[in-house]
């Protein structure tokens, strides 16, 4: 595993700490997850099979004619 110095204000720093420990992670792992999830690319492979097959249970819902519209002057 690489090893990545940043710098960071300590503001900043301060908050990282709190959002990792909220989570239960090292500050390590948090980064990790916000470079992954801002790096990704990848669509959940669910989607993919519904937009190749259209496989899958949606419903096409009702959208009746819109009625007469009157001027409201």
């Amino acid at each position: 595993m690489a090893q990545v110095t940043i710098y960071l204000p300590t503001d900043v720093l301060e908050a990282a700490r709190k959002c990792a420990g909220q989570q239960n992670r090292s500050l390590s792992a948090w980064v990790s997850a916000l470079v992954r999830d801002a790096t990704t690319t990848e669509w959940p492979e669910s989607l993919v099979d519904l937009l190749h097959t259209g496989a899958g249970n949606l419903v096409e819902p009702y959208d009746p004619p819109p009625e007469a519209v009157h001027d409201f002057r």
